[in-house]
């Protein structure tokens, strides 16, 4: 029996629905974490970003982080391995670290930083790290990884990594190359990353992953994942991958249009993989209705779901109305309005403008809006200023 490792990501701690808090949720779903890792037996954890929704999550979404990850270290008998994602504040996800890492928690918020190292624990030994890396011996399996930690690697923090004097203008390829080169070359690298590396799995009502649909900006061709027994990614929401990588997926849907997808996280053992449902997240459901009375009549069957009721164009809904489905629906999250004869486009195949040139849509706003083109100048300081703000890195 080899190494077992457990992969989970963006958790979107504090993330609410329509303003209405989705931590309980959260919590159950974590708690089922904590639960699987331990039947399992698991000897390592990988959480590959984006652990909060915000830079400046609320006391409860931490409080709930710091006891999650404690329970899966369970006092250094389990290696616990955390790189920051795009929602993720790096100064605040590893200032707890000097209560962390007597634990066996290990915390990368900047990509290329060294992790703390020279360590033994009661399950696994810190062999060695270095400049984004760290070397991890499990004993009673007679077997040791090197993992590679690539926290998001936006511009903005990789200037904040020693060593590392990279131009914005430099391909990221060329980025990550830069990075992988400092990580010694064995036989049993994994990466853990939050990274970009496919097109074309998210929803089209998602706003937080705005670098989903960026263009080439931050995109990794998946041939840089080549070398790697394993990679473990966070950063797209629906579970997927093909050969050594994978996507863990975010544990339930975000909104109302995600499409229907399985929840929880990925087990590896030796090469194999095999994906572990986790349940904890309500489902979210659109009820399409022509009165509110109709909407009413459907309640009893959606009493453990989120809700939106989604009217006919024009249909005209009061305040009393929305007393009454708030009074029906436990988790009302609120009402739409259907346009006859729209369709409604999925997660691969949106339409609309598209960012992946995102300064030819700059231009075409600037005539619209002044008559003229921009100067060469005015597009480069967009381009600035859209990288910064899809990164989550602006002021």
């Amino acid at each position: 029996m080899g190494v077992r490792v457990f992969h989970t990501a963006d958790w979107h701690l504090g993330k609410t629905l329509y303003r209405k808090s989705r931590l309980p949720e959260q919590r159950r779903f974590l708690e089922n974490l904590v639960k699987e890792v331990r039947r399992l037996d698991v000897d390592l954890v990988v959480i590959s970003g984006d652990i909060f929704e915000t830079y400046t999550p609320s006391a409860a979404a931490e409080e709930l982080y710091f006891e999650t990850i404690s329970e899966l270290s369970e006092d250094g008998s389990r290696a616990v391995v955390i790189v920051a994602g795009n929602h993720d504040s790096p100064e605040r996800l590893r200032a707890p670290r000097s209560l962390m890492v007597p634990q066996g928690i290990t915390i990368s918020a900047y990509p290329g930083a060294a992790p703390e190292a020279l360590k033994r624990f009661p399950g696994f030994y810190v062999l060695d790290s270095g400049p984004g890396w760290i070397h991890l011996a499990f004993p009673q399996k007679g077997a040791d990884l090197l993992l590679h930690l690539v926290p998001f690697p936006s511009f903005p923090r990789l200037r904040e990594a020693a060593g590392l004097p990279l131009d914005p203008d430099t391909p990221f390829p060329q980025v990550f190359a830069a990075l992988k080169e400092r990580v010694p070359k064995r036989r049993n690298l994994v990466l853990v990353g939050h990274l970009y590396v496919r097109k074309g799995i998210f929803s089209p009502e998602e706003r937080e992953d705005v670098m989903d649909v960026l263009g080439d900006a931050y995109l990794l061709p998946l041939e840089h994942l080549e070398g790697y027994v394993a990679a473990f990614l966070g950063h797209l929401h629906i579970p997927h991958g093909e050969g050594h990588w994978r996507y863990a997926g975010a544990p339930m849907a975000f909104s109302f249009g995600d499409p229907p997808s399985p929840r929880g996280g990925w087990l590896w053992e030796e090469g194999n993989w095999e994906f572990v449902g986790i349940p904890g997240g309500m489902e979210l459901v659109r009820l399409e209705v022509d009165s509110v009375e109709e909407a009413i009549s459907l309640a009893d069957s959606h009493r453990d779901r989120w809700v939106q009721i989604q009217f006919p164009v024009g249909a005209e809904v009061t305040r009393e109305d929305m007393r009454k489905l708030q009074r029906a629906f436990p988790h009302f999250a609120g009402v739409s309005f259907r346009v006859p004869g729209a369709v409604e486009v999925g997660p691969e195949g949106v339409k609309g403008p598209s960012l992946d040139d995102p300064a030819g849509l700059f231009r075409d706003f600037f005539r619209k809006a002044r008559g003229r083109d921009p100067s060469p100048e005015l597009v480069e300081v967009f381009l600035e200023h859209f990288r910064e703000v899809a990164a989550g890195e602006a002021a």
